[in-house]
């Protein structure tokens, strides 16, 4: 009888190339995968990077635009608020005011003697405006800049559209001292009821102790103290016999 003979296959050098291709091709699949995260991951980068640029310019413009207009958060809407402006392109001093629909004002400058470091007890204007063009509510800048002409101090008052006061006090004497002044405090803002008054600033010559008052006053106010000044006055007619 014959004997077997073993004839070799090519099953291990086949077995042996299918599997050295399949490693290449994971390889490259592998190579391309990176690639594609490592493009990811720099276009989130840039694109974060952006993002938070445009987020850095934006709070930046909103800060200026707080600056230059004031901020205002109402929670109220039935209460006046008012926020001090910091930087103003026309005045030094300047408030934002946010007026709710329905409510009136009269607007108040006193040339008076301030015995004390407030206010008088019961400041007359010496020049009063109505803003009857708030009473359906409105968003203001209010200005105020006080300035000397001719050894005397100059008042004005305005907002962006409407002159309010422009004001000299007559025969004004100054004194040895610096003068002294006072201003609304609102950090950010103050919320005050359509009811109360309202005093922006105080300045006054220390020596001579005469100086300046801008207010707001509600009308309602306004017109009962008139109404009792009335009461008090005498009417100009005869009495009748006793």
């Amino acid at each position: 009888m014959g004997e077997w003979v073993s004839i070799p296959t090519p099953a291990a050098p086949v077995t042996a190339v299918v599997l050295s291709l399949m490693h290449a091709r994971n390889m490259k699949s592998f190579s391309l995968l990176s690639l594609l995260l490592l493009v990811l991951v720099a276009a989130l980068s840039v694109s974060q990077f952006v993002m938070m640029r445009q987020l850095a310019d934006a709070r930046a413009e909103v800060d200026a635009v707080r600056r230059k207009y004031g901020y205002i958060r109402v929670e109220d809407e039935k209460m006046t608020y008012v926020s001090r402006i910091a930087e103003n392109e026309e005045t030094d001093d300047a408030y934002r005011i946010i007026v709710p629909a329905g409510s009136r004002y009269m607007l108040h400058l006193t040339d008076a003697r301030f015995e004390n470091d407030g206010c008088p007890p019961d400041p007359i204007p010496t020049k009063t405006i109505s803003l009857n063009g708030w009473r359906e509510g409105a968003d203001v800048v209010l200005s105020y800049s006080i300035y000397w002409e001719d050894d005397a101090p100059r008042v004005v008052v305005h907002t962006e559209a409407d002159q309010f006061f422009n004001y000299v006090p007559p025969d004004w004497q100054s004194g040895d001292g610096p003068n002294e002044g006072w201003h609304l405090q609102t950090d950010p803002q103050k919320a005050f009821a359509i009811d109360e008054t309202i005093q922006f600033m105080r300045w006054k010559d220390p020596s001579t102790k005469r100086g300046i008052m801008l207010w707001l006053e509600p009308h309602a106010k306004w017109e009962a103290k008139r109404n009792a000044k009335k009461a008090t006055e005498p009417s100009g007619e005869p009495k009748p016999p006793v």
